[in-house]
């Protein structure tokens, strides 16, 4: 199968505008994250999508494969532009353009999981909150799984809830969620065509609407998630990361 990795990049950030071109130890946040992505063993193309010029010039001049988009409300809408344009393309990777230190070995591990399980529409990850305090956070998406590792339910509360008298810890039951995911290229066509759904408006969390219409999702358990950069403060972590890494 011909599998598609696709970073989709914008310049505006509410918490960190331009933060795609912010310098990561001498190369852009963006060009970064692309040089980990082309590590992967099973991508046979990696693009980056954007709707930003400057961008652009930013990828190309690193020489890696760039395309412009239209104005996109979502990321996934984003990814479907450039999918529409490679229809070889069959499986789908979306990664996010702030994650630098995603292990490109866990990237081919979600794709050979959906590669081995044709129920499955999609794939994404996620791991063991570290404190019930993580899980508490709003902030910190939750995903609750069956015994097959499909996804039952995404949510900001703290789910799941406690019977009363129970002496379960429920932080033990849902995982932190990681915003990767793995389409098959029906499901990506699929998802696209419908309308944003009800729990989905609700939680604001775009993954509602393809379990709102019965589609699988396989979530893939890490040991922990990497140190995205959501502010600049973020940025100064990744960089302390990296030069130890280098060291």
């Amino acid at each position: 199968m011909h599998i598609l990795v696709v970073i989709p990049a914008r310049y505006a950030s509410t918490r960190f505008p331009g933060k795609a071109l912010a310098d990561l130890e001498g190369r852009p946040l963006i060009v970064r994250t692309v040089e980990r992505a082309a590590q992967m063993k099973r991508a046979d193309q990696v693009i980056v999508a954007t709707d930003d010029s400057r961008i652009l010039d930013a990828v190309q001049s690193a020489g890696f494969a760039v395309e412009m988009t239209g104005d996109h409300g979502t990321g996934t809408d984003r990814i479907g532009e450039i999918a529409a344009r490679h229809p070889e393309a069959e499986i789908i990777l979306n990664l996010q353009g702030d994650e630098p230190l995603l292990d490109p070995g866990t990237a081919d591990r979600l794709v050979e999981a959906i590669l081995a399980d044709r129920s499955i529409d999609i794939g994404t990850l996620a791991h063991p909150f570290a404190t019930p305090e993580e899980w508490q956070n709003p902030n910190n998406v939750k995903v609750l799984v069956d015994q097959g590792r499909r996804a039952l339910y995404f949510s900001r509360a703290c789910v799941p809830g406690v019977f009363p008298g129970s002496a379960a810890e429920p932080s033990h039951h849902a995982l932190r969620h990681v915003g990767v995911y793995a389409f098959r290229r029906s499901a990506l066509e699929k998802f696209l065509t419908l309308a944003p759904s009800p729990l989905e408006r609700t939680e604001g969390l775009e993954q509602l609407r393809a379990l709102e219409n019965g589609m699988t999702i396989k979530v893939l358990p890490i040991d922990q998630a990497p140190v995205g950069v959501d502010t600049p403060e973020d940025l100064e972590k990744v960089k302390q990361i990296i030069r130890r890494m280098a060291g």
